[in-house]
C-alpha cells in the first residue's frame, strides 16, 4: 500500500491492530497554528513534526509528559491538552486563584425580534415602537448565542506551602495526649503551613500532589529502614540512575511526578522535618493535612481525587492503566497483540474531563488565568481575570482511499488530540483516520477541505434567474 500526502502537513500511515487480532490501516495529520493579536489562529510558518515518542518536561524520563506520541492507532474521544502556567489575576501576587479551560461549541446568533405592527394590516406601528425595535434589531444582529460547553474545568491554585514536623517540644505534649488517653486522641506531628503570595506556578503534575520515597542502598539513611520495609533482592524497582541500587522504594502511583505524598518509614529514616506541599488541586478535593498522614500510614485510597492537571494524564494513573487489559501468563504466552479486554482509551492522554466525544475543529478554546498578561489576544475581564479565547478555523483534512478493485471511497479524519501552549504560542491539531486492510487499498492520499471550502458545501445554492422570476 502507498501513501501520498496532498497537503502541507506532517502526516504519515501506518499499521494498527484491535484487541480481536483485526488489522487495519492508520492515517496521522499533525496541524500547528499561532494566533495573532486579535486572536485569529493561522498556520504557523514552521509546522512541528508527529510526535514519534512520548516528550518530556526536562531532559530526563522522571517529570511530567508534555505530550505523548501522535503514532498511536485509535482514540475513542478527543483529547484537550494544555501545558500552560497559572498567572495571579490583575499581575498581582496571591495566595489562591483560580484557574479555567472552556471548549465550546461555535456560538448562533441571536434570534431577530419580530417586527411590530399596528392595530391592523392596513396600519403601521407607532414611531415608538418602531424605534425601539430597530434598536433591538441591530442588537440581535451583533450578539452570537455561546455554544454548548462540551469542556469546563476549574483548579484551584495556591502559593508556596510546606509540610512542617514540629519540633520536638511542641511533640511531646501531643505524645503525652495520646498516651494519657490511651490513643483515642492524637495531636498530629506535622503542620501544613498557609500558602504564600505567588504570581506565576507551572500548571504541571510536579506540582500536584504525589511523589516518591526512595533509599539507595549506598545512602547513609539504608541501615535505618525497617527490615519490613525493605526491597526483595529481585524486586526491580525504578532507579534514579544506573548507579543507583535502591533499598527501599514505594511512590503514588498515579503521580510519581508529584510532592506531598510520604512515607513514614521514609521520614524517619532520612530525618526529613520539612516537605513541599501540592499547589494545584480541585477546588472540592483540596490537599489537607489528613491526606499526607493518611499517606504516611500507608492508608491512602490510591484512587483519591487528589491528582490535579491540566496536561498529560500519567499512563500508570489507576483508572488509565486498567484499560490496558488483563496481563496474564495465559495472555503472555499467546499470540496475542493485546488482551482480549483492552480499550482503546488507553491512548486518551487528557484527563476525564478534558475529552469531548468529538470536536468538529471549528470549537471555541478559553483560557482563564493561564496566560502571560502580555500574550497576543489576551485581555482582563470584569474580575481582572486574564481571558485568551481562541477559535479553531474549522479546516477538515480527510483520506483518499483508492482500493485495488478500482473503486474509491473518501474517509472522514477525526480530530483527537488538541493540543493548547499559550506559552510557545502555538496550537496543535492531530487528526486521525482508519480504514480496514480488506478489501486491499492500493493508496491512501491525505488531503484537506479548508474553511473556505466546507461553507461553499454546506452554504444553500443561490437562486436562479428563473427561480427568483417565479417568487416575484
Amino acid at each position: 500500500m502507498a501513501f501520498v500526502n496532498h497537503t502541507p502537513f506532517p502526516a504519515l500511515a501506518f499499521a494498527g491492530v484491535d484487541q480481536r487480532g483485526h488489522s487495519f490501516h492508520v492515517v496521522a495529520l499533525r496541524q500547528t497554528y499561532t494566533w495573532n493579536e486579535t486572536g485569529k489562529l493561522v498556520f504557523a510558518d514552521e509546522q512541528e513534526p508527529l510526535c514519534e515518542a512520548d516528550a518530556y518536561f526536562g531532559d530526563k524520563p522522571e517529570g511530567s509528559v508534555r505530550q505523548e506520541s501522535d503514532l498511536c492507532p485509535y482514540k475513542p474521544r478527543c483529547d484537550v491538552i494544555v501545558n500552560a502556567s497559572a498567572y495571579a489575576p490583575a499581575g498581582k501576587p496571591r495566595r489562591r486563584f483560580a484557574v479555567r479551560l472552556e471548549v465550546r461549541e461555535p456560538g448562533t446568533p441571536a434570534p431577530l425580534p419580530r417586527m411590530p405592527q399596528g392595530l391592523n394590516q392596513f396600519m403601521a406601528a407607532s414611531p415608538g415602537e418602531m424605534a425601539a425595535y430597530q434598536v433591538a434589531l441591530e442588537r440581535a444582529m451583533h450578539t452570537e448565542l455561546p455554544g454548548v460547553a462540551l469542556i469546563d474545568k476549574t483548579l484551584a491554585v495556591t502559593g508556596p506551602r510546606s509540610l512542617v514536623r514540629r519540633p520536638f517540644l511542641l511533640r511531646l505534649p501531643a505524645a503525652l495526649v495520646k498516651l494519657g488517653t490511651l490513643g483515642l486522641v492524637r495531636l498530629p506531628t506535622w503542620k501544613l503551613t498557609a500558602p504564600g503570595p505567588v504570581q506565576v506556578v507551572p500548571v504541571r503534575l510536579e506540582h500536584a500532589f504525589g511523589g516518591e520515597c526512595c533509599i539507595d542502598a549506598d545512602s547513609p539513611a539504608a541501615h535505618r529502614v525497617p527490615k519490613r520495609f525493605r526491597l526483595a533482592p529481585e524486586h526491580d524497582a525504578p532507579r534514579r540512575d544506573a548507579a543507583g541500587v535502591p533499598v527501599a522504594y514505594d511512590d503514588f502511583e498515579a503521580n510519581p511526578s508529584g510532592r506531598g505524598f510520604a512515607r513514614g518509614w521514609h521520614l524517619s529514616a532520612t530525618d526529613t522535618r520539612r516537605l513541599p506541599a501540592p499547589q494545584i488541586a480541585y477546588p472540592a478535593h483540596p490537599f489537607t493535612l489528613r491526606d499526607f498522614l493518611k499517606a504516611c500510614t500507608g492508608k491512602l485510597d490510591a484512587q483519591a481525587p487528589l491528582v490535579a492537571g491540566l496536561g498529560v494524564r500519567p499512563k500508570g494513573y489507576p483508572e488509565r492503566a486498567r484499560l490496558v487489559g488483563t496481563v496474564d501468563a495465559h495472555f503472555i504466552q499467546s499470540q496475542a497483540a493485546l488482551p482480549p479486554d483492552f480499550d482503546f482509551g488507553v491512548w486518551n492522554a487528557a484527563w476525564p474531563d478534558q475529552q469531548a466525544d468529538a470536536l468538529r475543529g471549528d470549537e471555541a478554546i478559553t483560557l482563564t488565568n493561564l496566560c502571560a498578561p502580555d500574550t497576543p489576544a489576551a485581555g482582563l475581564n470584569a474580575q481582572g481575570n486574564h481571558v485568551l479565547r481562541l477559535v479553531l478555523p474549522g479546516h477538515l483534512p480527510f483520506v483518499l482511499v483508492r482500493f485495488e478493485n478500482g473503486s474509491i471511497g473518501e474517509l472522514a479524519a477525526r480530530l483527537d488530540t488538541v493540543l493548547v501552549d499559550p506559552e510557545r504560542h502555538r496550537v496543535s491539531c492531530v487528526w486521525r483516520a482508519t480504514v480496514a486492510t480488506q478489501p486491499a487499498v492500493r493508496v491512501l492520499e491525505a488531503r484537506m477541505l479548508t474553511r473556505a471550502d466546507v461553507d461553499a458545501l454546506v452554504r444553500p445554492p443561490s437562486p436562479t434567474r428563473e427561480q427568483k422570476a417565479a417568487h416575484g
